[in-house]
């Protein structure tokens, strides 16, 4: 399968090195994407795993609706950018998603998902780690039944929380490091 594989942090690069280790065709990208190039790549499956941009109706459709998001956040809540901050800040569920794409941000068909638990004196680094983790295992146990996919989805339920880049900026300034406690993080 050639596989296209959307992502902005390289914490997303294991989870493409497994796919082409599967024997998949794996075709990174961390740019925006044009229509004709998608046209051109004639890809069978796109991958979304911390890509930062919006693929367009028009892009969709290039990829034949075969698109999916791989997002840290149980949805619908924490639609959008730093799903881990919000669940933490707002105590809404936390957890991994897999989905398909449309127009809507994190708003297409689940596939599948899992509630990710809290560990004790976990950090905000660690507690990120925690979901990519748990998000790149929720991945390899749904695609090995990919070609159920389809069969497999449901739209999510319940309107949940969004959060734009702006929405996070000023909850990030206040941030020391990112070693910082979940416990004193929820104190800001």
């Amino acid at each position: 399968m050639k596989i296209l594989c959307l992502y902005n942090n390289d914490c997303a690069l294991p989870l493409f090195e497994k796919l082409k280790e599967m024997g998949h065709e794996t075709v990174l990208c961390s740019e925006r994407l044009s229509v004709p190039e998608v046209r051109a790549g004639n890809y069978d499956l796109a991958v979304s795993y911390t890509y930062r941009y919006i693929l367009t109706g028009e892009l969709l459709e290039a990829l034949h609706g075969n698109a999916v998001n791989l997002h840290n956040s149980y949805l619908p809540f924490n639609r959008g950018a730093d799903p881990n901050l919000w669940s933490i800040k707002e105590g809404t569920p936390r957890g991994v998603t897999l989905h398909y794409m449309d127009e809507s941000l994190d708003k297409g068909y689940i596939i599948a998902q899992r509630l990710v638990t809290e560990g004790d004196g976990e950090t905000l680094k660690s507690s990120y780690d925690n979901l990519d983790r748990n998000a790149q295992e929720l991945f390899f146990e749904a695609f090995c039944f990919y070609e159920h996919w389809p069969e497999m989805k449901k739209k999510p339920l319940g309107k949940g929380t969004y959060h734009s880049v702006k929405d996070g900026a000023q909850m990030k300034e206040k941030i020391p490091s990112y070693d910082m406690k979940i416990t004193d993080f929820r104190t800001l």
